[in-house]
């Protein structure tokens, strides 16, 4: 589906405050990695939770299990069957850009994301698409840009492009991937996340 920009399209700020969640939240995803090192996608689920105390929490739980805690500067990442693992926000600069935007995106922070991006609206409120684009050079070396694609007040997908074609896209409030409609291929999955469930 492509997106032009129009008269109607949405506001930015009242978009992004139709779409804050209070916390504490959680919303289960599948998300699909596209790269030009793997043979086919790699497809994990999981659930994504937004903590009261602002930390932000995304557990994977098929086909491994892994948690990624974001609290504050630190990020904790534990796998089962291997040691946890710490890192600090403050020696990836690039890293804290990405995650203060889906942190801005919940709570609907417009001026958070302003820090990092340039952020633009498309479509309608019916369909609409909030694409973010890196200010800073650190992060554009490591990310293209952001889409954010929904319907109303409902993301339905996270899209992040990496420079070299690779992305990662998250469908959001999906239980299971036989939802969608063929994960594994990037078209159909994409044009899935821009026009939004059918009914």
């Amino acid at each position: 589906m492509a997106f032009a920009a129009n008269a109607s399209e949405p506001d930015a700020a009242a978009l992004l405050q139709r779409l804050a969640r209070p916390a504490p939240d959680v919303t289960s995803f599948v998300e699909v990695r596209y790269s030009a090192l793997l043979t086919t996608a790699l497809v994990v689920s999981g659930e994504l939770e937004h903590g009261a105390d602002g930390s932000l929490v995304r557990r994977v739980l098929e086909p491994y299990r892994e948690t990624t805690t974001l609290r504050g500067e630190q990020v904790l990442i534990e796998r089962e069957g291997s040691k946890s693992r710490r890192l600090s926000l403050d020696r990836a600069p690039e890293l804290r850009g990405m995650l203060a935007s889906f942190g801005a995106l919940l709570r609907g922070d417009l001026a958070m994301l302003d820090r990092y991006f340039t952020v633009t609206t498309f479509g309608s409120d019916m369909h609409w698409r909030i694409e973010l684009s890196p200010k800073g050079a650190k992060l554009g070396a490591r990310l293209s840009a952001i889409h954010l694609d929904g319907t109303l007040d409902r993301p339905r997908c996270m899209t992040m492009v990496e420079p070299d074609g690779d992305a990662t896209v998250m469908a959001l409030g999906v239980p299971d991937r036989s939802t969608l409609p063929s994960p594994l291929e990037r078209e159909p999955l994409q044009a899935w996340c821009a026009r939004g469930p059918e009914r």
